[in-house]
């Protein structure tokens, strides 16, 4: 299973955003699902080396790309390093970014 196969959960929201994703996708033309994850890849994108100025952003992706090279299964210790690796990249484009703004 790649990381990018889809999972299956249950998810419970309150009835009135259900309604509200539902006419968005209808305008979209995409089923629910496809919105959710839509919605949420826009929300939570993924960092990418290119955004990664400082040295620590780029080790940290490095690192979860090697890992995730060998596959690893969602949900294993590999695979949660991954993702570990990625947020803290994330955190720290976002801190670089912030500081960058700021002067």
């Amino acid at each position: 299973m790649s990381e990018k196969t889809p999972i299956q959960f249950k998810l419970m929201i309150p009835a009135d955003l259900k309604i509200r994703v539902e006419e968005m996708a209808s305008l979209n033309r995409r089923s629910l699902s496809q919105e959710i994850v839509a919605a949420l890849e826009e929300k939570y994108a993924a960092p990418n080396s290119s955004e990664a100025t400082g040295i620590e952003a780029r080790v940290l992706l490095w690192l979860a790309r090697r890992i995730r090279k060998g596959s690893p299964k969602p949900g294993s210790l590999r695979d949660r390093q991954a993702a570990a690796y990625e947020v803290l990249a994330g955190r720290s484009i976002a801190q670089n970014s912030k500081e960058e703004n700021e002067l």
